[in-house]
Order: structure tokens, then sequence, then C-alpha cells
């Protein structure tokens, strides 16, 4: 139906995909796997025409074509939904679904059926109710996935490419997208998708592609390959342990401790959270779970009860006094909130330990000492194996991995006692998550406490000593490490009897 031969893209002198050979063959469900920086998404653009390439050529319907842009692989049949999702926040969800072929009649824009359209097209392909007519701003992330997915869906494509559709979606949202998936695979579409979810891989694709170092690693037919070969075709080596082993300690005394602590979006709330463990805090989106972490980080202010840090009262506003006090807080959205993209990935390292009083990075006169900066950024580089281990490069230049090894790295050098991360394997391949569990689990080993706050229910119960459970704003469950399964966990925090296996949710 639609692939590549012989195909190469290079970026100056970095190749980011050397003779690679694909297809996809038509009515089925292809999956490209690979680590970030491996070429995957690279990939997928060249289909969708947003990336030219160097070299090769695309093959659709057994010739070859050339796409100039989009719009142009649009014409041909072939809907590309980004990753970073490219809807209009101000206009409401019909408008972007509609947008560039909203019906008129003599010039004027007919708005009801622009809706009833939209509306007919959620419905028809099972999508949960939307406020269509809200400005999407204001729309959850999964919901603006749909508008997303709805817009190209619109445009009546025969290959729909996915870049990474269920990244910033809870368990329970991902099933939905997966199961449309299957739908459009069942009524005649091909279906192209990029994931670092093997889960999901396994429960919908028909056929794989693994992509390592910009060449193909792996091209098998699911029911030829398992989870084990996957991984060793992404990493290039067998991934024996997942979740590091955590070694036993005694539990100490309380570092943080909220007494009836709430904020907007957390009803009142006991918590102790103890040097030395990784708590992990569960819950689906709009649960209470971030909350936590933003009244932690500073991010929201208490509107009732205490918070202390090492026995002293405190009440941060903002983020600055949450560092001071000693605490650290990694947000979500990397790319928004944490890092300075066109910056480079020095000064991202160094941010908060320049602007700290009494920094080793600051001379007599409030000079800065590049020479120490420089010192200090290539060990962590080098710690944190950010590549490539450029310190001058631009972080919008990494990869996803890569971007969160630095945000991450920014707190082994400005070291605070308590570290908040709120989804840190967010849109991370196979190989860095378990880079970053076996960091996490150092920081904890050293005497860090750890709040780990995540979506993805496996992590928690791989990673975490103890874990707690949100449900519409209140802290419903307790668990000590091996205290309940990944489908309790579910249960308690859905509130619902859903099973917690994608596969099995889409049995």
């Amino acid at each position: 139906m639609i692939g590549v031969r012989d195909l190469s893209v290079r970026f100056g002198s970095v190749t980011a995909l050397r003779g690679v050979d694909v297809s996809v063959r038509p009515g089925t469900i292809h999956a490209l796997a690979g680590e970030n920086g491996s070429g995957k998404s690279t990939l997928l653009k060249v289909l969708g025409g947003a990336q030219a390439p160097s070299a090769g050529s695309i093959v659709l319907d057994g010739s070859p074509v050339s796409f100039a842009s989009p719009v142009a692989a649009a014409a041909a049949g072939v809907g590309l939904i980004f990753q970073e999702l490219s809807l209009f926040p101000h206009l409401s969800g019909t408008s972007n679904i509609a947008i560039g072929r909203e019906p008129r009649r003599l010039g004027l824009l007919q708005a009801a059926r622009m809706r009833r359209e939209a509306e007919a097209l959620r419905a028809g392909f099972g999508f949960p109710p939307i406020d269509l007519a809200r400005p999407v701003a204001e729309l959850s992330v999964a919901e603006q996935q749909v508008i997303e997915i709805l817009k190209c869906l619109g445009r009546s494509p025969r290959i729909i490419l996915f870049d990474e559709p269920t990244a910033s979606l809870t368990q329970k949202e991902v099933v939905p997208v997966l199961a449309t998936m299957r739908r459009l695979r069942d009524a005649g579409y091909t279906v192209v998708f990029v994931s670092h979810y093997l889960e999901e891989v396994f429960a919908v694709a028909d056929r794989i592609t693994v992509l390592r170092d910009g060449q193909v690693t792996l091209d098998a037919d699911m029911s030829a390959i398992d989870r084990d070969g996957v991984v060793a075709a992404m990493l290039g080596r067998t991934l024996r342990e997942f979740y590091p082993e955590r070694r036993d300690r005694p539990q100490p005394e309380a570092l943080v401790r909220l007494s009836q602590a709430a904020c907007d979006g957390i009803a009142p709330v006991d918590l102790d959270i103890r040097a030395g463990e990784v708590l992990g805090v569960a819950g689906s989106v709009g649960s209470g779970s971030s909350a936590l972490g933003e009244l932690l980080g500073g991010l929201r202010p208490l509107s009732g009860g205490t918070m202390s840090i090492g026995g002293r009262v405190l009440a941060p506003r903002h983020p600055a006094d949450a560092l001071r006090a000693g605490i650290a807080y990694v947000p979500e959205d990397r790319r928004t909130d944490a890092l300075l993209l066109d910056l480079s990935i020095s000064t991202n390292f160094t941010l908060p330990l320049v602007a700290s009083r009494g920094s080793v990075l600051v001379r007599g006169g409030g000079l800065l000492d590049r020479r120490r900066e420089q010192e200090l950024v290539r060990q962590e580089i080098a710690h944190m194996d950010v590549r490539p281990p450029a310190p001058g490069l631009a972080a919008r230049a990494l990869s996803g991995g890569n971007q969160q090894k630095v945000v991450l790295g920014r707190w082994f050098l400005y070291d605070r006692p308590c570290l908040v991360l709120n989804n840190p394997t967010k849109g991370v391949d196979v190989g860095s998550k378990a880079e970053i569990y076996r960091l996490i689990g150092d920081l904890a080993d050293s005497g860090h406490a750890i709040v780990l706050i995540s979506n993805y229910n496996p992590e928690l119960l791989g990673t975490a000593d103890r874990i707690i459970a949100f449900r519409e704003g209140r802290l419903v469950a307790r668990y000590a490490k091996g205290e309940v399964s990944e489908e309790e966990l579910l249960r308690t925090t859905l509130g619902s009897t859903e099973r917690a296996s994608v596969a099995e949710e889409l049995a």
C-alpha cells in the first residue's frame, strides 16, 4: 500500500535514516518502534510529506511518488497525525475538525452543518462525547487528541499515520484510540503508528518494524516475534532487568509531612514522604495526583492545613520558595514547562545552580565561572548519558529521552533533598526509561525522597517503595510494595472494574 525503498535522510552531517526499506500492507496496522533518535518519527514524516528524503523513494500503490508537503500527501490519501498537536487553541473543536474544508453556501459558512458533520464523525468512530463547541484550549489533553484524530479522519484518508498518539494519555484514555485503529483497519484503512509502549504494539499491530540508529533491525509479523525479541532489536541487547532492584532499608522519619493539607484540586490529606524512598502516586488525569505534585513544587498554594520539610513549616507560593526549602519539581510537559529549548544543553543543566545564592559557579563581581560550568556540565552529560554529548547544542535538537535526561540531570547538579517527578518517562523510549528508573533508584538509595507521579501503573509497581492512589481529588488508597496488583490499582484509580491490561481491554 505504502512504503519506502533505500530511503536515507540527512540533516547536515547527521544521518537520521540510512538505506531503509519498509513495506506496509493494505488493511493492516503497522507499528514503528525504536529508541528516541532511532529515526522512526522521521520515517513517519517522510511518509506523510512533512520531511523530504535525501535519497531513495516513497512508494504508493506500487509506484514511486513524491510529496512536497503534508497537503500533497493528504491529496493522495495519506493523513498524518503529529505527536505535537497542531490545533488552533482558541477555535472550537468543531472548527478545528473542519479547518480548511468548512462547508459554505453562497460564500457563507454553514455553521450548523459543520457542527452536525463533526458530531456525526465523532459518534461514527465511537469516541466518547466531547463538547465540540468549546475552544480546544479548554479541553483535556485526551480530548484534544481526539479532535486531532477527527480532523485527520474528516479528510477521508486511505492511509493514516499516527506519531505516538497515546503519549499524553492515561491508560483509560488509550483504549478508545487503539480501538479506533482496529475499527479503521477492519473498515479497510491502512494504519501506521509509532509507540513507545510495547503493550499497545502487541495489542493491536499486525506487523512491526524496529529501527536502531537509522537502520532497520527487525521487520516481522507480530505472530512471529515476542517482547524480548523486539526489545533486543531496539537496544541491541536484552533487557533483563527493566526495573532495577532496590536494596532494603529501614524507613526513617518523614522528610516532608502534609497535615490536612489542601489546595485547588485536592481535599485535605495527611501524608508523610520519607527520605530514601520512592513514593509512587497513581491517578488518572484530574484525579489530584498532578495537583499533589504542583502543591509540593510551589505551583499551587495551600488553601488549608500545613506542609513541612525537615520539621520546618512552609507554605510555598512559587517554585522558587519550594526550591529554597529543599523541594524540586519536574513538570509533566518538559518542552513547555521545563526546558529552554533554544538555549544550550549547558545552560539548561546549570540554570538553577547559576540562579542560586552562593553558587559555586558565580565568582566575585557576579561573573559566571564558565570553566567550572563546562566542567560540571561535561561530568553530568557523561553521568546521564546524554546523546549527542554536545554541551553547546540547543535542547530543541535532542530527542525526547535525551531532553528528559537534561531535565533530571539539572537536579543532580542542584541537589535538593526531595524531588517530585510528574510523569518523567512520558514520550520516552524503552532504553531511556530503564536508565531513568536506575537514576531514580540511585537518588533514593543516596537518601533523597522521590515522589513519582505516573499515569503508567506498571512503572509505579516496578519502582515505588509505597504507592498512594488519588481519585476525584481525594487520596483513596495506600499500598506497600508488592501489596497491590496492576488490575487492582487501576480499579482503585478509576473507581470501576475496568481491567488493567490494554490487550484484555480490547479483546
